[in-house]
């Protein structure tokens, strides 16, 4: 069966799940638990290997899902082996990943973890998002635990596993010890780590508010009992998933952590998160930081979204204020790209600055970015200047980079 039909057939299985789900549950509250009739562990794999022979999805699922009813827990092993002995002979879909996944983690979720039906495809991985739900309802932190032991990698289910437990932590009336869940989240790359733990945060504000949430974050350990950066990156994307619910609440959040290990890095994400919502605020709340070493790449961070979002109101706030020492990082390059085009208006903002060696750096800036336009002009004006020589120097060397 090709792969057109195979998800052809997959959709059709979703579309009778509703149906199996209903027969899988149909005990009433009164009725004990457990397979309605047991059958042999033979008879189990027999049947098994049957209804995988099966097209019709509508049957299968069904079938399956009486199969599982009447079939103790105690086979998953023998059944799982009829799946890796015979697995390309039959036609295992989601559905069936899906329901055997189910019932087995139900009763014994770890051996079900261990041993997975893995997809032929990447990044889809139902019998992970379905072992780790049952599992993590069962026993979070050791839910978070396997995750950790997932290969890397988009065949293992790495991804889908630490949504899966995320999603469940979520649900908990009470958050056990957060370590096992960082863990988790710590080892997944960087751009789904970043997105887990904006989610997380989130998500939590929404279900407990927000000082519950930020009782929680500052109890996640340091860095150094986690190995790496996740609680870094977490009081970070703290303060980016506030700004959505309380930007006053997100200043706090910087202002708390300031002067802390992870306070620069805290006040970046959110100047430059803020700035790609309203630039102008969160350029002005950057300006008004109290004087500190990273204060000039917390205000760089906040241009750079400013004038992503909105260029022509950026460059109005830029340009009408002289430059001081403290922008250099962000006047340098505007100024040098604003030379390309309009050299004039380049010169005139680098000549405004009050500081006379930051005056003579952006001039020599300009003259960088002109060069690149009209070396000509540029030359002339730079024989005049009056710049240093080592400032001087370095515009000539920016004609020759054009020359070449």
């Amino acid at each position: 069966m090709n792969s057109t039909s195979v998800i052809t057939h997959i959709a059709a299985a979703l579309a009778a799940f509703g149906l199996g789900w209903l027969l899988a549950n149909a005990n009433g509250p009164d009725t004990p638990s457990g397979p309605s009739s047991s059958i042999t562990n033979e008879a189990a794999a027999a049947e098994l290997e049957s209804i995988l022979g099966v097209e019709d999805p509508h049957d299968r699922a069904n079938r399956l899902t009486a199969l599982f009813d009447q079939t103790d827990p105690s086979a998953a092993l023998v059944l799982h082996e009829i799946l890796a002995q015979k697995g390309s002979q039959l036609f295992i879909d989601e559905m069936a990943e899906i329901l055997f996944a189910r019932w087995w983690a139900e009763s014994d979720p770890e051996s079900a973890f261990l041993n997975p039906i893995n997809p032929p495809w990447i990044e889809r991985h139902p019998w992970m998002r379905t072992v780790l739900r049952e599992w993590a309802q069962q026993d979070p932190i050791a839910a978070a635990r396997a995750v950790q032991t997932l290969q890397a990698g988009p065949l293992k289910g790495r991804l889908e596993g630490a949504r899966v437990v995320v999603d469940a932590w979520l649900t908990l009336e009470t958050m056990p010890d957060p370590s096992s869940l960082m863990g988790a989240i710590k080892q997944l790359e960087p751009l789904a780590r970043g997105g887990a733990l904006e989610h997380l945060v989130d998500s939590m504000v929404k279900a407990r508010g927000i000082d519950a949430t930020l009782d929680f974050v500052r109890g996640v350990p340091p860095d150094d009992a986690l190995g790496g950066s996740v609680q870094q990156e977490l009081l970070a994307r703290t303060a980016v998933a506030l700004i959505d619910h309380d930007i006053d609440r997100a200043t706090d959040w910087a202002r708390e952590q300031q002067g802390r290990p992870h306070g620069a890095g805290v006040q970046k994400h959110l100047a430059y998160y803020w700035g790609l919502r309203d630039g102008l605020a969160a350029i002005e709340w950057a300006v008004a930081l109290p004087d500190a070493p990273q204060k000039s790449s917390v205000i760089k961070r906040a241009w750079l979204s400013f004038s992503r979002r909105q260029p022509d109101q950026a460059r109005e706030w830029l340009t009408s204020r002289p430059p001081d020492p403290l922008m250099r990082g962000t006047y340098g390059p505007f100024i040098r790209n604003l030379a390309e085009t309009e050299p004039e208006s380049a010169m005139s903002l680098a000549n405004s600055t009050i500081d006379v060696e930051l005056r003579d750096w952006l001039r020599a800036t300009a003259g960088e970015g002109w060069m690149k336009s009209d070396p000509t002009a540029a030359t002339a004006w730079l024989q005049q200047s009056g710049l240093p020589p080592e400032l001087a120097a370095r515009v000539r060397s920016a004609r020759r980079a054009a020359g070449a």
